[in-house]
This record gives C-alpha cells, structure tokens and sequence, in this order.
C-alpha cells in the first residue's frame, strides 16, 4: 500500500508539473493567435509580389550590375586618359619654359 500511495505521489506532482507546462503553452498559444489578424495572408503577399513587378516592369531604365560594371571601366579608362594627356602637356609645357 505505502507503495501505491508513493507513487499516487509522484504522479500528483508529475501532474502539476504538466498543468504549468500547458498553462505556458496556453499563454503562448494565445498571443499568437492575437498577432494572426495583423499578419499578411497568402493572396495579400501575392498582390505585393504582383505590385513589385509591375514596377520594375516599368522601369526598364534600371541599370544591371553588368551596365554598372562596363559604365565603371568606362570611367576608369577616361580617368587614366586624362591623366596621361595631362601629364604630357605638363611635361611639354615644362620643355618649352624650361
């Protein structure tokens, strides 16, 4: 008996212990389920999607890395051409005063 009675006591506060665990899911389970109206269904992300691209559709000007890339070798180029006539004037102008 003395057996059945320590057991009765374990499980008692096996119980307890599982009544405040699903207490804390309950909780938990709650302030999901109040944030549920302000998130964005499946149709409402859908339509943003379909927003997103009908506007890049008409910004065909938009620039690729690619454009990018070649418009910044271009620029480089004309930076290091500059340079160079520069520094030729500048030692032709030199030349001539010296």
């Amino acid at each position: 008996m003395e057996d059945v009675l320590r057991r009765l006591g374990l499980l008692e506060n096996d119980v307890s212990v599982i009544k405040t665990e699903v207490g804390v899911i309950r909780t938990e389970v709650a302030g999901i389920a109040a944030q549920l109206p302000h998130m964005a269904t499946k149709a409402e992300v859908m339509a943003v999607q379909a927003g997103i691209a009908q506007v890049a559709a008409q910004l065909p000007f938009m620039a690729t890395k690619a454009d990018v890339s070649d418009a910044k070798t271009s620029v480089i180029q004309w930076i290091v051409g500059t340079v160079i006539a520069v520094a030729g004037l500048a030692f032709a102008i030199a030349k001539f005063v010296h």
